[in-house]
């Protein structure tokens, strides 16, 4: 008999904090992301038989409509939050709090600037992945992300791993996403927050404060949220430059 999809991996009530929340923060629908082999209503709703509170759609250089987003949302009793995969002259940012994609967002600097005045947050995708792209030193970290991706679903990091160490060295945030493109792969890694996360606004608000934590759901990953309560310490957000 075959498996229902996910059967492998672990609970997720047994990770979520009382009265919390937790999010499948990279998610890829085939409807905007070529690559991804599952429309979002089979996303969403693998997402609920999960026990997810909720997921990100984050593709690739686009954006879901807020409308058509929450109405999946509501059918499935999961929030959906619209997000963007940017892909950067520093490598691919997860991105909060705006409404469109335009080319300049390509360029790091004037991508930060963009989130800054428009009051969004920024999450470095899959660090720990090699590419063609230029990596920011480690002193810009702190001025270009909330947070870093510290466990992504195609990559064997651990909540503790390398990737999270540095990010708690540089008081960024520390988050954990699927990086789904297929319906087994919705919920294997998530991000734990202390409160309900029913939209944008408070995603970012809990980005920006550091109030989330990366959770690994696939066989001997950790699922408990060791980090949620003593996070990093929050440093107010600069102008680049200043």
């Amino acid at each position: 008999m075959a498996r229902e999809p996910g059967a492998e991996l672990g609970i997720v009530a047994e990770a979520r904090l009382p009265g919390g929340a937790v999010v499948d923060m990279h998610c890829h629908s085939s409807e905007l992301s070529l690559d991804s082999g599952v429309r979002a209503d089979r996303l969403v709703a693998q997402a609920a038989a999960r026990g997810l509170d909720g997921v990100c759609l984050t593709e690739h250089n686009a954006l879901w409509d807020l409308d058509k987003a929450r109405e999946i949302g509501e059918r499935h009793g999961v929030a959906v939050l619209p997000g963007m995969e940017v892909g950067s002259t520093h490598g691919h940012v997860l991105v909060f709090g705006l409404d469109r994609y335009h080319p300049e967002l390509t360029n790091i600097e004037r991508l930060r600037e963009i989130v800054v005045a428009e009051g969004g947050a920024m999450v470095w995708a899959h660090p720990m992945r090699e590419g063609d792209h230029q990596r920011p030193s480690w002193s810009a970290i702190p001025d270009l992300f909330e947070a870093l991706e510290v466990v992504n679903g195609d990559h064997t990091d651990h909540v503790d791993g390398y990737w999270a160490t540095l990010a708690e060295e540089l008081g960024v945030g520390r988050t954990g996403g699927s990086d789904a493109h297929s319906l087994p792969a919705v919920g294997r890694v998530g991000t734990g927050f202390p409160e309900p996360v029913p939209d944008v606004e408070t995603l970012v608000r809990l980005l920006r404060l550091h109030r989330h934590a990366p959770l690994d759901f696939r066989p001997g990953g950790a699922h408990g949220l060791p980090h949620m309560a003593d996070p990093p310490p929050y440093t107010p957000r600069r102008p680049l430059g200043s």
